[in-house]
């Protein structure tokens, strides 16, 4: 008798023997009790999970002659007839091989006819979303309204490409990835049987390496088998799978961690010596990294799926990582994914990210950034809390001195700090309150005097129109009517006459733009308040216009106006 290989030795033949897919088995079993089974079914998931075993349970359930509670009894001609794949009434069909238009039509008019030897004549289409458009759309109909006699077990691993249209003319059941404990207890099992040795750490590797696939599983675990014959160890597992050793990661994360030049040069060798393959060893960072995460967070280790050993490891070395540090790690090993893309030498990029990551300074948070600030921040506040005492005094008219709020804010730290300056040169000297008192208010006189005055502003103001001009024209024909009429705590008044209202309405909506433009002038800093002269714009406006033709411009100007705000446009001349 010729070798069967174990995924095909050990297939599922009952819903019961489907390993990791018990949300599935379980809505199978209880529709085929209560006799409520679809006229298709769309079966989708990742590869190696079960969709064509499944596909082939239901073939059996449906059509065994002993079947008991959804349960075949694969002893009867035709449960062994379709486990052999020799049924007449059970046709399983390669999408990707017979995906076009007139491979549809023959599906169609074969389900014409009555099965042979079974209740039902059942079609299996394996990756389905290969087929073409134009067959899709073939099979519209005839999976709709099937006869009686007819039904559909669609399977695909991309349900994307699967018109919505097929879809929801199916029974959807989506398979999930087995999770890796699953597998590992599988895989004991049939080694039990097959009389094979085998550690838990081998059948932990092979159930990583094996990414969620229970066929993956059973074809590895049937390469080390015939490499290692009865007896299998970690050692072996690794060499023939190319796992890579857990202290090739361990040596690289505590050479970065610890800036150890030598260790990383001799990780980096050995990798370059080595036949891993650069994704393969990407991917195990992302896993060690990960781990050191979990490790580092409350209960996280509960996830580490390793052996003890292994797990405790991560939990001892992770003390010595901040968390931070990994996840900026993590980012740069996710970017350089992209990099080796289109990269001719993949590893030369992977040694430059190391160098990269050795030359990486660890992370800090910004509230431990300002708890280290320098601790002369409280002297100044303590100096800042002293200075009313020393300006302080009840009976005398230099008491009067304050510095009134609508004061510029660069004005007023300048007389804080010459306050503070006479403050700490008099700190420990014999001066009397009096004279210190003079002292300020001498600086206090002296600081007013730098405010502009309002014959500095009216002697540039000619120029500083023609500047606005030549940027913001519809700005600069209204500054024409305006002149600088007074100043008062650096707020600059400033009267518009001989134009309407809303011209004002216009320079507010631009103050910002203004008083920026005319403080680079002045190389001070003034606020502008803009003022209506309503009695000259009123007898400009009737000298040279009729009542009707004032009103109806206005009300122009008025819609000009609120189409320039609205639009943020400008009056071109």
């Amino acid at each position: 008798m010729s070798y069967k290989v174990l995924s095909l030795k050990y297939r599922p033949q009952s819903f019961s023997d489907l390993s990791g897919q018990d949300h599935i088995t379980r809505t199978l079993v209880n529709a085929f009790k209560r006799d409520r089974v679809s006229q298709a079914y769309m079966l989708t998931g990742p590869r190696g999970v079960g969709k064509t075993t499944t596909a082939r349970v239901i073939a059996k359930a449906l059509n065994c002659s002993n079947v008991k509670d959804a349960v075949p009894c694969n002893s009867c001609e035709t449960c062994k007839e379709i486990i052999d794949g020799r049924n007449l009434d059970v046709l399983e069909i390669d999408g990707a091989s017979n995906r076009g238009i007139e491979e549809i039509r023959n599906l169609r008019e074969q389900i014409k006819y009555a099965p042979m030897n079974a209740q039902y004549k059942i079609f299996i289409i394996d990756e389905v979303h290969m087929l073409t458009n134009q067959a899709f759309n073939a099979l519209l109909r005839t999976l709709e309204e099937p006869p009686a006699h007819g039904k559909f077990i669609l399977a695909t691993t991309d349900i994307h490409k699967v018109p919505s249209t097929i879809i929801s003319r199916c029974q959807r059941f989506d398979f999930n990835r087995i999770n890796e404990n699953v597998i590992s207890k599988h895989l004991s099992k049939i080694a039990e049987i097959e009389k094979i040795t085998i550690d838990v750490e081998s059948l932990q590797a092979i159930s990583i390496k094996a990414d969620g696939s229970m066929r993956d599983a059973l074809s590895i675990l049937d390469q080390v088998i015939a490499f290692s014959d009865t007896s299998i160890v970690y050692s072996k597992v690794s060499e023939i799978i190319g796992i890579i050793p857990h202290e090739i990661f361990f040596n690289y994360s505590n050479a970065i961690n610890q800036k150890d030049y030598p260790v990383i040069f001799e990780v980096l060798n050995d990798i370059r010596s080595s036949s891993f393959q650069l994704d393969d060893l990407l991917e195990g960072l992302d896993t060690h990294f990960r781990n050191f995460i979990l490790a580092l967070t409350p209960k996280g280790e509960t996830l580490i799926n390793l052996n003890e050993k292994h797990k405790n490891e991560y939990i001892s070395e992770s003390k010595n990582w901040n968390i931070n540090d990994i996840l900026r790690i993590v980012n740069e090993l996710a970017i350089l994914r992209y990099v080796i893309k289109n990269s001719r030498q993949p590893l030369i990029s992977f040694e430059l990210l190391t160098l990269k990551l050795m030359e990486m300074d660890s992370s800090i948070m910004i509230s431990d950034l300002i708890s280290d600030s320098p601790k002369n921040n409280t002297k100044k506040v303590e100096k800042h809390e002293d200075k009313p005492l020393a300006v302080k005094k009840s009976d005398s008219k230099k008491n009067k001195i304050k510095i009134e709020p609508s004061v510029n804010d660069d004005l007023q730290l300048k007389k804080d700090k010459q306050v503070s300056e006479i403050n700490d040169a008099n700190e420990n000297s014999d001066t009397s309150k009096d004279k210190l008192e003079k002292n300020i208010e001498d600086k206090i006189n002296a600081t007013n005097d730098l405010q502009i005055n309002l014959d500095e502003i009216i002697l540039i103001w000619s120029e500083f129109v023609s500047s606005i001009n030549s940027q913001r024209p519809s700005i600069g024909s209204t500054l024409d009517n305006a002149k600088p009429t007074k100043i008062d705590q650096n707020t600059l008044t400033i009267t518009v006459s001989g134009l309407p209202e809303f011209s004002v309405d216009n320079l507010n909506h631009n103050k910002e733009f203004i008083e920026n433009s005319l403080n680079e002038k002045l190389d001070h800093t003034v606020k502008m308040h803009f003022n209506w002269d309503s009695n000259i714009s009123n007898e400009t406006i009737v000298s040279s216009k009729p009542p009707e033709t004032i009103q109806d411009s206005t009300k122009a100007d008025e819609v000009i106006e609120k189409i320039i705000e609205e639009f943020d446009g400008e009056i071109l001349r």
